[in-house]
């Protein structure tokens, strides 16, 4: 298993992979917590409307929308919108965000709904394609979490009938139609690049439900699809505002005879993929393939369980929303917490997997939303990640129709694995230093990329000791302050230098500093507390002030406020682990360093369920996904399990300069 461990005084390298083509503000994490069948509109048709601008903020100098403003967009009577319609085919856009955020659109009548339709970065400008219905009254509610400038294309509208011709959804297996990496090579810019319709369907076809993405964008730029033979209208369908990006939006772009165009302002990479295709007037009458819009409801989250793994599916039931079998969903899936650039394929559930994405992302740890429709079959929807992604999906109407019939018996499997891009900073005092001190017991760090920062006498807040290396550390909240990029995990073995009176508001600060680094789980270990350790600044009795802090860490977790903190309870793993322990029952020997680099690396793995990162005795086999070391102590041999040598020497870093010396340190004797 492949594992990075480094120290601060060591670079740590990121490497960022494009993922084929086939961001943080968090996702929010309302919505239905238990999906039901959900209200929703009367049956509608599509119909073509050519693309019409219905908000733009920045008109007139306009502010940004932030926080609690909402604004109500009336579409009644604009932008031709037809009589009797439902549901709008939207294009949004955010641009200029002075922070990380989402913004949401919704039908304009009832309260916001706690999910987003698109996300976005600092300084990007970000598109999304969505189906909204509108409120009874024709307007549409729009909303940014973070202060952004917001702007709303329609492209398409639904009209309330029972049956039609025109406008009905025929979905298909998703089809690459468009790939300029294969043959072709970017189009020129300032140039249009023609999809013509695919076998299949009709020269009358309304429009076709497809994906637009573009891949290693060499800068700032913008695409528009639009009918074949038409004029090109002032509106961006997709866009890109830097070097190496992966861009896409799912979007319902009308078509003519002749397809559709897409318009490359700056001359980069196109990538289509077509999930169905609307009826022109030349179809048959039918019910089948009509739009149900309904307020956006949330199908499923993965992150309060597990995330999609890389390579591996998870199975969604439509019908927990729709209250029966359907034809395709509309949805915003949205990719949160990454673990690196890829791509996410919803397809029919139990069939062939197609070559074909729905959404993608472009770097670690990004929240991307994208719209698209989805197939479904008998058993529903399946996502598939290449990479590994949180998943959160949030319909927002369905097509009438029978589903497709399965291929499969069984579902694929979402198989769990190591993330070991995962960077886990562990900050700890001379109890994790020795870990750093016995070199070799570091190779018992694996499941994740871990930064090891352990200074002798380092305390929690306030002024540091001055160490046994000959050098005063910083405390943990100015070492976390000072880390030079994010971090997923932070691990504390900190405390045993602090007094317990200041504990509560240390712990605070701590992890305050730690969340501000974008850590999403803060592992705190417990206290040794059946220990002779004397405090270094005026030599009382520590045993008492760590039985405190535990007792006061344990509170502030049961408080619920603090939801992304976990206590692994290292006191209690180690009761009995005598020979782990110098006299003073806190400082390791080299079993001991063994033997926390192990526990730590159980932990961080138990806690995203993914595999143990070594078997729990040597040649064993590994556990997936990995239990808690907690409910499993004294099984461990660390040495014997990670090839220790018991005479290994320890070695100080000394001084500012940190020279090494090594040698026997009477505290570490075995």
């Amino acid at each position: 298993m492949s594992t990075t461990v480094s120290t601060v005084a060591s670079a740590v390298a990121c490497a960022v992979v494009l993922g084929a083509v086939s961001t943080i503000a968090p996702v929010p994490l309302g919505g239905v917590p238990s999906a039901s069948a959900a209200p929703s509109s009367a049956p509608s048709a599509f119909v073509p409307v050519t693309p019409c601008r219905l908000l733009d903020t920045r008109d007139g100098g306009g502010a940004r929308l932030s926080g609690d403003t909402t604004v109500v967009v009336p579409t009644l009577g604009r932008c031709g919108i037809p009589a009797g319609t439902t549901a709008l085919a939207l294009s949004v856009t955010v641009t200029q965000p002075l922070a990380a955020g989402f913004a949401t659109v919704w039908p304009g009548d009832v309260s916001r709904p706690t999910t987003s339709t698109i996300n976005y970065a600092p300084g990007e400008t970000r598109a999304n394609g969505a189906i909204i219905a509108t409120g009874a009254d024709g307007t549409l509610g729009v909303a940014s979490s973070a202060s952004a400038h917001v702007v709303i294309d329609v492209t398409g509208a639904f009209v309330a009938t029972s049956d039609a011709t025109a406008g009905r959804f025929v979905p298909t297996v998703p089809t690459r139609l468009l790939d300029t990496r294969e043959g072709a090579g970017r189009p020129a810019p300032g140039s249009s690049v023609t999809v013509p319709l695919p076998p299949g369907v009709p020269a009358d076809a309304t429009a076709l439900a497809v994906t637009i993405a573009t891949s290693d964008s060499r800068g700032a730029g913008f695409f528009t699809a639009y009918p074949s033979g038409a004029q090109r209208p002032l509106s961006s369908t997709l866009n890109t505002d830097g070097l190496g990006q992966v861009r896409a939006t799912g979007q319902i772009v009308p078509v003519t005879a002749g397809g559709f165009e897409i318009f490359s302002q700056a001359g980069e990479h196109l990538i289509v993929d077509m999930a169905g295709w609307f009826t022109g007037p030349s179809a048959p009458w039918s019910n089948a393939g009509l739009f149900v819009p309904t307020t956006p409801r949330r199908l499923v989250d993965t992150r309060p369980a597990l995330p999609v793994f890389p390579g591996g599916t998870i199975e969604l039931d439509p019908r927990t929303i729709t209250g029966g079998p359907v034809a395709a969903i509309a949805a915003n899936w949205t990719l949160t917490g990454t673990w690196r650039g890829g791509y996410v394929t919803a397809y029919p559930s139990r069939t062939d997997r197609p070559l074909a994405s729905t959404a993608n992302a472009d770097r670690r740890r990004q929240d991307v939303a994208q719209f698209g429709i989805v197939p479904t079959s008998a058993a529903g929807v399946a996502a598939f990640a290449n990479a590994g992604t949180e998943l959160v999906v949030d319909v927002t109407g369905w097509f009438t129709g029978a589903p497709m019939a399965t291929t499969a018996s069984s579902p694929a499997p979402n198989t769990p694995v190591a993330d070991t891009d995962r960077r886990v900073y562990l900050i700890g005092d001379s109890t994790l230093a020795g870990v750093r001190w016995y070199t070799n017991s570091r190779q018992a760090l694996r499941g994740s990329s871990f930064v090891l920062d352990a200074e002798s006498c380092r305390r929690l807040v306030g002024a540091s000791c001055r160490g046994r290396e000959g050098r005063t550390p910083p405390n943990a909240v100015s070492a976390i302050d000072a880390l030079t990029a994010p971090v997923d995990v932070v691990v504390v073995m900190t405390g045993y230098n602090d007094w317990h009176a200041s504990f509560s508001d240390a712990f605070d600060q701590v992890v305050a500093a730690a969340r501000n680094k974008g850590a999403q789980r803060i592992v705190w270990l417990t206290y040794r507390e059946d220990v002779g350790y004397n405090n270094p600044s005026n030599g009382g009795a520590q045993a008492e002030s760590f039985r405190i802090q535990n007792s006061i860490l344990r509170e502030k977790v049961a408080s619920g406020a603090y939801g992304d903190v976990v206590i692994a309870d290292w006191d209690a793993y180690t009761e009995g682990r005598t020979d782990w322990f110098t006299s003073d029952g806190v400082h390791f020997t080299i079993r001991g360093a063994y033997g926390a680099a192990d526990y730590i690396s159980r932990v961080v793995s138990s806690l995203h369920g993914e595999p143990c990162p070594a078997p729990w005795t040597p040649g064993g086999s590994i556990d997936t996904p990995c239990p808690s070391p907690d409910t499993r102590p004294g099984v461990v041999d660390p040495v014997a399990l990670h090839a220790g040598n018991l005479g290994d020497v320890h070695c100080y870093q000394v001084g500012v300069d940190r020279h090494v010396e090594c040698r026997t340190d009477p505290k570490l004797a075995l």
